[in-house]
């Protein structure tokens, strides 16, 4: 009776430190995922702002550098804006087609 006694006590006590030890690897595959995907949204937010002004900044140099070239303000910064509201315009056109690419990146990440 007692080495079955034995053989269920070190089973257990197997057992447990098993499932110990996978829950712990399991968090840290949590983690490791988690700070991941953290890691893309900083990236991805820094890069934005940056590509915002970029766009910002140079849209005020076209609008500047069009103005050296018909002598007017007015055209300059008429041109640019006629510019940025065409691209926003093929941006409402084509918002299903963006949304759906962007949808797709963000799952294909997730589940990567």
């Amino acid at each position: 009776m007692s080495e079955s006694e034995d053989f269920f006590g070190n089973a257990k006590k197997e057992l447990e430190a098993y499932l110990a030890n996978r829950i712990l690897l399991a968090k840290m595959e949590l983690t490791q995922k988690l700070s991941h995907k953290m890691a893309s949204v900083v990236v991805i937010t820094l890069l934005a702002t940056i590509f915002a002004f970029a766009m910002v900044f140079g849209g005020i140099m076209a609008a500047y550098y069009i103005t050296d070239l018909t002598g007017s303000l007015v055209k300059g910064f008429g041109y640019v804006a006629a510019f940025f509201l065409g691209l926003l315009l093929i941006m409402v056109v084509f918002r299903k087609k963006l949304a759906a690419a962007v949808v797709d990146a963000l799952i294909k990440n997730l589940f990567k």
